[in-house]
């Protein structure tokens, strides 16, 4: 038990050290996400607002030499920091397979609509990693975080147009919103908690 809780302690030490990475995506994303939303209100641009999304290719790797950075600082590498770690690297394929293949369905079968599932599943699979991490290092606020991405994901497929079909109101989905449901879950579960965290670490150290 000792030797387990010691390896949970040293995971936790190395999670807070990577609390740049946790801000830096929260900010990526967020700000991607409602770069996104604007675009989609010029009806000029259409669909091409999604390049935005782009922004992910450089970003990952910006976040892979801030990684190299942190391991070169840490202290003691465990197995469950390489848990998470695979984790997170999973999460990250993940997208990307996801991605190609609605991207490729939607232009097999000339249909757009399929493209409202990217969103709501890349807020599942954040909540699933976030999970994994709370579990793996005992942290219960990060099941909270979890929770709130599982719920971002479950607001993103609700209906948010109302239009009259055959003198009836149906709901159609919208998914500019999306993007605004993305940026407050990546803010909310990423960026806030990063500088609560680094917060915590300047006063221990005063």
């Amino acid at each position: 038990m000792e030797v387990i809780t010691e390896m949970i302690s040293r995971a936790r030490n190395n999670l807070n050290r990577g609390v740049n990475v946790m801000i830096f995506w929260g900010y990526l994303v967020a700000a991607t996400a409602i770069a996104n939303f604007i675009l989609l209100q010029a009806p000029a641009v259409g669909h091409d607002a999604y390049s935005v999304w782009l922004l992910m290719i450089p970003g990952a790797v910006v976040s892979y030499f801030i990684n190299r950075r942190i391991d070169r600082t840490a202290v003691v590498r465990t197995h469950i920091d390489r848990i998470i770690r695979s984790a997170w690297a999973g999460f990250g394929i993940s997208v990307f397979v996801f991605w190609g293949m609605i991207t490729a369905f939607a232009c097999l079968t000339r249909s757009a609509e399929v493209m409202f599932l990217i969103t709501p599943v890349i807020l599942t699979m954040l909540g699933l990693g976030e999970y994994v991490t709370a579990c793996a290092c005992r942290a219960r606020p990060m099941k909270w975080i979890a929770a709130l991405f599982w719920l971002g994901a479950i607001l993103c497929v609700f209906p948010f147009r109302w239009q009259s079909v055959d003198g009836h109101l149906a709901g159609t989905l919208y998914q500019g919103y999306q993007q605004l449901i993305m940026a407050v879950c990546m803010i909310a579960g990423f960026a806030v908690p990063g500088h609560l965290i680094q917060r915590k670490q300047k006063q221990s150290h005063v």
